[in-house]
């Protein structure tokens, strides 16, 4: 007399059936290394001041060091910002190369009004910022404090997100980091009564310092 047969147990036994009796990829080629989206006409520079601007964050873009700093140095004054903290050795050396110092190289992250930070890749199609645990930034400072003030030089600017990785993996030298974060402006929720809240769950403002390396 045979027994009733669950709807897990059968399931359950058609997907051992799958994995021992594997059938051939009926369109072995679907899956190309070309890219999705088409490149736009505009400056990569453009594409993601564009994007990040649609999403609440704020671009610059700086010929010099001086000039970032000149910048820099208003947006701490204008937003009052007493507490930022900047763990990047380039970048370190580059404020105070510029004359600004103004920031703690060290420390906790709690308290802190800003973050100064590196990023790994800056993805123009979306206006994200790829950062990874690798950085000396680490896990945390990119979530704690309300400001994030990203540094990055236009040689870390690509089109798409597989750029990005293309970047990654040839920095780390084939590894990937064990945290890799792609944001995209600043913290946002509308869970509250559908009404949108910036900097629920990390910074409510995000600024990116994009320094040219061409000239």
């Amino acid at each position: 007399m045979s027994r009733n047969v669950s709807s897990k147990e059968l399931m359950l036994t058609n997907i051992r059936n799958a994995l021992i009796n594997k059938s051939k990829q009926p369109f072995p080629n679907l899956e190309g290394t070309e890219q999705v989206y088409s490149r736009e006409e505009e400056s990569l520079e453009v594409l993601f001041a564009q994007e990040l601007k649609a999403v609440s964050g704020q671009f610059v873009f700086c010929e010099t060091g001086a000039e970032l700093v000149e910048i820099l140095k208003e947006v701490v004054s204008i937003r009052e910002l007493k507490h930022a903290l900047c763990p990047e050795p380039w970048i370190q050396e580059l404020l105070e190369k510029n004359g600004f110092s103004d920031f703690l190289k060290d420390g906790a992250v709690t308290g802190m009004d800003a973050g100064i930070m590196a990023c790994d890749a800056l993805i123009a199609r979306t206006g994200s910022i790829l950062i990874s645990s690798r950085l000396a930034s680490g896990r945390t400072l990119p979530v704690y404090p309300p400001v994030n003030i990203v540094i990055a030089t236009t040689e870390q600017l690509v089109y798409d997100i597989q750029d990005g990785f293309d970047l990654l993996r040839k920095k780390y030298e084939g590894t990937i980091p064990s945290m890799i974060n792609l944001a995209t402006g600043p913290s946002r929720t509308a869970d509250i009564e559908k009404t949108l809240v910036l900097g629920a769950h990390g910074p409510r403002e995000v600024f990116v310092f994009l320094l040219d390396q061409t000239s």
